[in-house]
């Protein structure tokens, strides 16, 4: 069983639920978070629903989005983006100093990664794979972001701060102000 400290520090319910990979880089670096578990697939949830569930902005709920710079197989980098906003390939490109940017392909992202669709996490990828980490500068008013926990379904609800701190982030912007 698994003891939890939200991040009010208050002791959260034991569950049986092993901890994901990522949970245990955030206790190695003493980064309270709360975990978040829902069975999208049976369920039909998504992650509009899971904020609307746990009373938060869908804006503070970030996507993990793979990125590669083109004509060097090696250049790859993670963009993190709140699920509402879309990501402006061009303009990340410019924002940092390449020709042109393109997605990870999708059907090798495990290996580029070690993580499955939907799975992806900005810790992980980070601490396993190295990759830098850029965040839409739009996440900078919410104390509070969700990512990924590094499995399907798993989220970690964690400071903003300590999330951009543990994975050396730095903010970018990935839309054009309308």
């Amino acid at each position: 069983m698994l003891e939890r400290r939200g991040l009010n520090g208050k002791k959260e319910e034991k569950t049986k639920e092993k901890k994901t990979n990522e949970e245990r880089v955030l206790d190695q670096h003493n980064i309270k978070y709360e975990e978040t578990s829902f069975n999208w697939i049976e369920q039909g949830k998504d992650a509009l629903k899971e904020a609307a569930e746990l009373g938060v902005e869908p804006e503070s709920i970030l996507k993990t989005i793979v990125l590669q710079g083109k004509g060097d197989p090696k250049d790859f980098f993670v963009v993190c983006l709140p699920i509402v906003h879309e990501m402006d390939l061009k303009l990340v490109a410019q924002q940092l100093g390449k020709k042109q940017v393109h997605l990870a392909d999708n059907k090798n992202l495990i290996n580029i990664t070690g993580y499955i669709h939907g799975a992806n996490t900005p810790i992980g990828i980070h601490a396993f794979k190295g990759f830098p980490i850029y965040f839409d500068e739009r996440i900078k008013p919410f104390e509070v972001i969700s990512v990924s926990a590094g499995k399907v379904g798993r989220s970690v609800r964690l400071k903003q701060e300590d999330l951009v701190k543990l994975v050396n982030g730095k903010y970018i912007e990935v839309e054009r102000k309308e």
